[in-house]
């Protein structure tokens, strides 16, 4: 099956939402989420953001990128926190740069929220897709 990576810093916040959302909605690929610097724990202000739009966050911990993996991502898309030059598979790497919501009110979550289902929506259209037949 093919996967995408979503990836920020802590993996708190818009990497889980990302996550998340993108799995409830595709229908043939997965995704997963990492961070380069993994927080303690997810936001709480992300998992009852993501409560109000029926997904539960409960119980997920940050995970750190493994970037021995990247051979196993169809996409990998940044939120701000890997240099795609540098990036060793950065013709897969995306960047969508949207602010954290670290440290903001629960409103400025939900807009996040919104914007990364509204970009995830227009990336199925892209890569979700069922597997040719061999």
């Amino acid at each position: 099956m093919k996967k995408v990576a979503f990836v920020c810093g802590e993996n708190a916040c818009r990497s889980q939402m990302a996550e998340a959302i993108y799995n409830s909605l595709a229908k043939y690929t997965r995704a997963e989420s990492a961070g380069t610097n993994p927080a303690d724990e997810i936001n709480p202000l992300a998992v009852e953001s993501m409560r109000e739009a029926g997904i539960d966050l409960r119980g997920r911990e940050p995970r750190e990128f493994d970037y021995e993996s990247i051979n196993d991502y169809e996409r990998i898309v940044s939120f701000g926190c890997i240099v795609k030059a540098t990036f060793p598979g950065n013709e897969r790497l995306e960047e969508w740069l949207i602010e954290d919501p670290k440290g903001k009110e629960i409103d400025f979550f939900r807009r996040v929220r919104d914007e990364i289902r509204a970009r995830i929506e227009i990336l199925l259209k892209e890569v979700d897709y069922p597997p040719a037949c061999e």
